[in-house]
C-alpha cells in the first residue's frame, strides 16, 4: 500500500436521500452536486463554507455539468430527459429549464444515472433500472453532441456508475459487474474492446464500485457502496494501491477540487429503510492528504 495521511472532513451541506454527479467548477472554485432523489442541485462554496440548493421540478437530477463558455448553464441529467438549465448557483429559484434531448422509446421505467464529459465535451451518460435496481440489466449507455445527438454505446447495463479518461483509454463502471471497465476511446467519441482492468470480488471486495475520478498520475480514485470506503487503483496494472475509509457506508462518488485539485470532494446516499439512524449517510466528505492532486472536469459543449 502506497504511504498517505488523509483526514476526512464532513461538509456543511445537508445530507441528502442520494448524493451523486460531484463537479469542481474552476471559474466559481466551488463543488456542484445533485441529491437524485430529492430533484435538488447543490453549489458549495468552501471560502464561504456555505451550500446553497435549489429543488427542480422533475423526478430526479442525476447529474449537473456546466455548459462551456456560458456562465450559470447547465446540462443536467433526470429521468430520461437532458435539461439545459439555468441557475446563478445561489437563489433558491432556477431561471429556466429547457429540454435539450429525451430518450425516444426508452422505457420511463428507467432512468439516467451517472455523466461526465469527455475533453471534447462530448457528454457519457448512462440509464438504469428505477425498480429492483440490483437484480436487472436493462440499462444503456450513450453519448451525446448536439451535432451527432444520441448514440447508444452499450446495452444490457445495470447501474451506469463511473466516468475517466485518459489518452485513448476510457474508464467506466457498471456497478452490477462489481470491477472496473476499460474501454479504446476512439476520437470520434466511439468506444470497442471492452474487457476488466480491476476486479472487486478477485479482491475480496462485496461492495458496489459507483463514481470515479482520474489523478495527475493516471490512477483511479473509486467510490464503494456499502463499502465506507474510496478505493486507489493503478489501471494499467489492476493493483489496489490503497483503501480510503470514511464514516459512512454508501459512498457514491469522487471529484478531485480545491485551489490546486488536491482536495478529494466525497459524495454519499441514504439509502436505508430499516428504520435505524446510519450517522454521516447522505453527508459530503472532503479528502485532504492524499499526495496528489486531479485534472480540471470536462464542461458540456453545447
Amino acid at each position: 500500500m502506497i504511504k498517505m495521511d488523509p483526514k476526512v472532513e464532513i461538509l456543511p451541506i445537508p445530507s441528502v436521500a442520494l448524493g451523486e454527479g460531484p463537479h469542481w467548477d474552476i471559474a466559481t472554485q466551488s463543488l456542484y452536486l445533485v441529491d437524485i432523489m430529492g430533484s435538488q442541485l447543490i453549489r458549495y462554496d468552501p471560502k464561504a463554507n456555505k451550500a446553497y440548493i435549489v429543488k427542480l421540478d422533475v423526478p430526479f437530477a442525476s447529474f449537473i455539468i456546466p455548459v462551456e463558455g456560458s456562465k450559470g448553464q447547465f446540462v443536467v441529467g433526470s429521468s430520461i430527459k437532458l435539461y439545459l438549465i439555468k441557475w446563478d448557483g445561489s437563489s433558491d429559484k432556477v431561471e429556466s429549464v429547457e429540454l435539450l434531448h429525451e430518450l425516444i422509446g426508452e422505457s420511463v421505467a428507467l432512468r439516467i444515472n451517472d455523466g461526465k464529459c469527455d475533453s471534447k465535451g462530448r457528454l457519457y451518460f448512462g440509464t438504469m433500472s428505477i425498480e429492483d435496481i440490483f437484480n436487472k440489466r436493462n440499462g444503456k449507455f450513450y453519448s451525446y453532441t448536439k451535432k451527432e445527438c444520441c448514440r447508444e454505446l452499450a446495452s444490457g447495463i445495470g447501474i451506469s456508475n463511473g466516468l475517466a479518461w485518459e489518452g485513448n483509454m476510457m474508464y467506466y463502471i457498471d456497478s452490477l459487474e462489481q470491477s472496473v471497465d476499460g474501454f479504446d476511446y476512439n476520437s470520434n467519441g466511439s468506444i470497442e474492446n471492452r474487457r476488466k482492468i480491476f476486479d472487486l470480488k478477485k479482491n475480496n471486495m462485496t461492495c458496489f464500485p459507483d463514481g470515479m475520478t482520474i489523478d495527475k498520475d493516471g490512477k483511479l480514485w473509486v467510490a464503494c457502496f456499502e463499502g465506507s470506503q474510496v478505493l486507489h487503483v493503478d489501471p494499467k496494472t489492476g493493483k489496489l494501491l490503497n483503501k480510503v475509509p470514511l464514516p459512512a457506508a454508501q459512498i457514491t462518488s469522487v471529484a478531485w477540487g480545491g485551489p490546486n485539485l488536491e482536495d478529494l470532494y466525497v459524495t454519499s446516499a441514504n439509502q436505508y429503510r430499516d428504520g435505524v439512524d446510519h450517522p454521516n449517510a447522505g453527508c459530503t466528505f472532503r479528502i485532504t492528504g492524499l499526495s496528489t492532486s486531479g485534472l480540471p472536469m470536462n464542461e458540456f459543449k453545447l
